[in-house]
Order: C-alpha cells, then structure tokens, then sequence
C-alpha cells in the first residue's frame, strides 16, 4: 500500500535551506584556506605554534656546550640554528661580525624571491616563506636582516656567539670533538655532539681536510667560476615610478643600456635590476663581473675595485638618461660582491645535472628547489642548461666525505658546479640549511651518526624524516615530474654522460633537440670541449685545429660525419666512399650503423651517441 507524503512545512523548508548553505560555507572557506590561498598568495605558510621536539635533546651541561653549532651566520646557518632549536636541541650559532644579518647587508643581498617552478608551484620551504612574511616580503635588506635577527632571538635554545672567527678544531676518527674560536671576549673552546659548516668557504670542512675543488675544475675547465655582482643604492629616487617605467617602457631602457660602454671586457650590465629598499633608496644590482679567480683574495679584491668603478660610471649614466635618477643622491656601493661559494666539497653523494633535470626522487630527500641552471663561459656566452619544474637536494650531498657528526650547508655541497646557480639562491639554502639542522638534532635523538642515516638500508628512517620535515613546512612534491620523453630516448645514457660535463644545452623546454636534424658544428663543438674537459694532456693545438674546420652550418650527413671521423683518425688520404670505408675501419659501429640505416642525416640522438664513443675512445676515458 503506497504511503501519503508529508510535504515539508515553510519553516521546514527555510531550515533545510539554511543548514545547506552553511555547509557550502564550510566547505567554501576551507577550500579558500587550504587550496586557494596558498596559491594565490605564494609566501603563505603554515604556522602551527606547536612544539614539535624529539627526545634525548637539551641536557648538555656546560656554557660551551651544545648538541648542535653552528658555524656561520648566512640565511642557511640561521636556518639550520632554527630548525635544530625548535626539535628540541640546545643549539649555538656562530656569528663572524658583531651583528646578525651583516652579510645580508655588506653585500646588498637581494634575493629573495621564491623558488617557483615553471608549472607555478612554489616549493620554497616555510622557513624561507617565514622570513619573508616577517620581512614583510619585498626585497628590503634592512628588513631582512631584522627579521632573521628576530626570529633568532625568539628560539630560546638559541645561544650566538658574535664576533667569532674559527681558529682551529679537534677532530679524531671521523668526529670533530671541539671547535676554537677567536672573539672580541677572547678565546672560545666549542663542544657539541653535531657541528654544521655554514661558512662560505667550508672553514671547518677544511681545518678536517675534507676533500674539495674550486670553481668548474672537476669537470676539466680550471679557472672558471660563476660570474659575481655588485650593486650600490642610492636615494632620493621613487621606485614606484622606476617601476611603471620599467613595465612600460622596457624597450626603450634597453636600448639606453645598449649604449652604455662599460671599461673592462669582463664587466657587463644585465639589465637595469632594481629593489626597493623604502625611504626613497633603492639598490640597482646590474654590474657583472666575470672571469674572478674566487679562491684568491687578492683577485677578489682587484675586480671589486674594477667593479666599484663601473658602478660609479654606471650611475652617473642613469642621472644623465633616466629621468627617475637625474635628482638622486647618496650613492653607496655594496662593501663585498654577492657571489657564490669558490669551493666544492666531496660528500657521500654529489648531485649533478642530470639528477636536476629529472628530478630525481632520492630516498634520503631532504629539500626541493626550482630554479633554470645557468652557466656562462670565459667568453661571457651563457648558456641554459636546462629548467626543470623541481629537483631534490639529498642527505648525503649534505654529509662531508670522513666526518660522521658533521653537516655541510649552502652552494659549497657536494654538487655538481653546474647545478651551482640553481642551488645558491636563498629560498633554496634556507630550506636546506633548516632540514640540517632538523636532521643534526634527530641523529643525536636517536643515537645515530649522520652518515648512517643516508645508508641504503635505513629507508625507515629516511621515511621518518621526510614525514617530520614536512610536517615542519618542508616542501616535498608527492607528484613526479614526468620527464620519460627524455629518459625513455634511446641516446639518454648518453646525453647523461655529455650533460654532466656542461656540454649540452638543454634549452628552456628540455628537449635536446631530440627529433631535430643535427649540424656538422654541433658534432664539433661537443668533441671538441669533450676532448678538453675529459683530458687535458690528450688536447691540443693540431687536434683543435682539426676539429674546427667542421665548425659550420652544413647539415651532417652521413657522408660528412664519416668524413670528420676519417680525417680527426689520420685517415684523410680517402677521397671517397667516405661512409661505407668508415663503416670498415670501425670508426662507425654497428649500433650507429643501424640507427642511420634509413637515414641520411644525423639527428642529435646520433649524434650524441657518437660523441660520447669518439671522446672515450680519444682520451681513454670513460664518462660518467
């Protein structure tokens, strides 16, 4: 029997009306809190104000000692001093002038955006967002400087040593015992259970003797470093209206650049990069320097003093053609270069390029970064590299080969000098520098030493670690960047071993060409600096001679390949047949062979594959 409906009453109805609306509401603001904000607003981080500390942490007994020190005062020390004290340990800082935030100021640094990959996805970790959103974001150094001196100060467990300079340590069977410093109070003798080298230079990493290179020397280029800038600030100029300018008329300052001549062949401008600094200041951070030995003092000192001179020249051509500047005043230039670390030390695992581009997913990760890897040679040519969307920083490129209670922070890392200016900005040291610091207090937790940790056979613990590090704000993207176009390429083991050796540029999209026609010049210039950076001794003037008569724009048939291959193997007397009497003499092997069966032009893939076999076979190297 079919039962009568009840129909509802009007207040019935305005009741039900009324709890679904609310629900939408719920729904809505949780979704603005959680899903939209962060994205509309990138420096929005998660602060949860709850203590989150691990145990066998804080008893040290002793004014000078700790669990952890800290050796160095940059955005990555400051950070790793941080991340220890708020899991619980008692914690040191070691401060090289009398103030916090004083290499922030001496060298002007301004970079302080965001790592955000090119999909949009900011992956800096909460402690650099929570500098910023102290700072009140923006790029005023002052600010910056006072607010890591602030947050310094709130962390009770926080102990700075200022005025201090590293005399000398104590180091036996693989463990520093004790630091010496020299103060303004006298000298300080440090003990702690972990120490983290946060210096430029790695002061503590080379008193323990940990091996190193400078600049590019490990991929066979001695004498090269990144390029260096110095910027200076003047006042009396609205950045509001520099600003408009710069958005409206980008066109027209460039060519005013254009005509601008600088006194040095090493000394470029690049661009016209301002930062507002309030008060009517601002810092124009455009004079570059290239070709600085950065293990010399004295090089150092001898481009600062060509650079400070280029800032002069440079702002007294911006009075007289940019109106914004013609009533300014003040001019100060930076105390120090902003530059990056000359060194690179050996760890239990160096990243390198190819680890970038892909984004590997190591299982010890500890950080994300995203930002384009840059190189620019002796020559002022730079290069991308590549862009990837977002790459990984692991435990072990942070553990210093021979030190078991030791970590290594900043662009001095065991990477790879070509990732370098990818892995040197501030959101990227930051983050790296609070997850040492992190992981420093939880090996003393749990009674392990730092390179057990990062052991194969400790994925437990390494997953325990990911799991803390981002509860505490650490990025770490749970999508994997796709990138089996390139990796799935039959040439990709080998475009690896060229990309490791900077000689390939990957372009903004990351293709490599792959599905491009190749040029007889792009043959040649890859065995060319392939030779050069595998093995010094086996290039030469009459090789280099050789090679570059094949620098041109023909496209590389197969003919004209094995007519290069013939001559660089003293085989020049054949006239003719070039192809089938390479094929016979095996300088082109039956892999080759096969792919350029149904072709008569190389593309890249070839091409890579038959650079890497004539540049081991050439200097009896393998490449890695």
């Amino acid at each position: 029997m079919k039962k009568d409906t009840v129909k509802p009453t009007n207040w019935q109805k305005r009741m039900d009306l009324l709890i679904r609306l609310s629900i939408v509401m719920v729904i809505a603001v949780a979704i603005f809190f959680f899903a939209v904000r962060p994205m509309v607003n990138k420096d929005y981080y998660f602060n949860s104000n709850e203590e989150y500390t691990f145990d066998n942490l804080g008893s040290v007994s002793g004014s000078y000692s700790y669990d952890v020190a800290v050796i160095g005062d940059g955005p990555d020390g400051i950070s790793a001093a941080i991340g220890a004290a708020r899991v619980g340990a008692k914690t040191l800082l070691v401060c090289s002038a009398k103030d916090l935030g004083n290499e922030i100021i001496k060298s002007y640094n301004v970079n302080w955006s965001t790592d955000v990959s090119p999909t949009g996805v900011n992956v800096s970790a909460d402690i650099f967002k929570e500098i910023r959103h102290n700072a009140e974001e923006g790029y005023n150094i002052y600010k910056y400087a006072d607010a890591l001196k602030k947050m310094v100060s709130d962390e009770k467990r926080i102990t700075v040593l200022y005025d201090a300079q590293l005399e000398n340590a104590l180091y036996e069977n693989g463990k520093v015992v004790s630091a010496d410093f020299k103060t303004g109070q006298g000298n300080k003798n440090i003990t702690a259970k972990r120490f983290i080298d946060a210096t430029k230079s790695g002061d503590l990493l080379k008193i323990c003797k940990v091996p190193f290179s400078s600049g590019y020397s490990n991929i066979g280029i001695d004498g090269l470093y990144p390029p260096v800038t110095l910027g200076f600030m003047v006042t009396g100029v609205d950045y509001a209206s520099i600003a408009e300018m710069l958005k409206n008329q980008a066109i027209y300052i460039n060519k005013i650049l254009e005509s601008y001549r600088t006194g040095d062949k090493d000394i470029s401008i690049e661009g016209l990069n301002i930062s507002d600094q309030g008060e009517s200041r601002v810092i124009v951070q455009s004079v570059t320097v290239k070709n600085v030995d950065l293990s010399d003092t004295g090089k150092i000192d001898e481009a600062y003093s060509k650079a400070a001179k280029e800032c002069t020249n440079l702002y007294e051509f911006l009075k007289l053609n940019v109106e914004q500047f013609k009533n300014s005043g003040g001019m100060k230039i930076a105390d120090e270069f902003s530059m990056p670390s000359a060194y690179h030390f050996k760890g239990s695992y160096s990243l390198t390029l190819t680890d970038v581009l892909t984004g590997k997913r190591f299982s010890d990760r500890i950080s994300t970064a995203s930002r384009p890897v840059t190189m620019t040679l002796e020559d002022g040519n730079g290069y991308i590299l590549c862009n990837p969307k977002a790459f990984y920083i692991p435990l072990r490129a942070l553990i210093p080969e021979g030190l078991n209670n030791v970590l290594m922070t900043g662009d001095k890392a065991s990477y790879s000098p070509l990732v370098q200016t990818a892995i040197s900005s501030n959101s990227s040291i930051a983050g790296t520098g609070f997850s040492a610091g992190v992981i420093a207090a939880y090996s003393i937790s749990r009674n392990m030493s730092v390179p057990q940790i990062g052991e194969d056979q400790n994925i437990d613990v390494q997953s325990e670690i990911e799991r803390t590090l981002r509860r505490l704000g650490v990025y770490m993207s749970d999508v994997k960047e796709e990138a089996s176009a390139l990796t799935d390429n039959w040439s990709f083991s080998y475009i690896e071993k060229l990309n490791n050796l900077g000689l390939l540029s990957a372009g903004i999209t990351n293709d490599f060409r792959l599905e491009k026609d190749a040029k007889s010049e792009d043959f040649a210039y890859i065995i060319l600096n392939g030779v050069a950076r595998a093995s010094k001794s086996v290039y030469n003037y009459e090789f280099d001679a050789k090679v570059r008569k094949y620098i041109k724009s023909d496209p590389l048939t197969k003919a004209l390949f094995a007519e290069i291959l013939l001559d660089l193997n003293e085989q020049a007397g054949i006239t003719k047949n070039y192809y089938s009497e390479a094929c016979k003499m095996g300088l082109i092997d039956e892999t080759l062979q096969q792919k350029l069966k149904s072709k008569d032009i190389l593309q890249f893939p070839e091409v890579y594959y038959a650079a890497v076999q004539f540049i081991e076979k050439k200097t009896g190297k393998t490449l890695k």
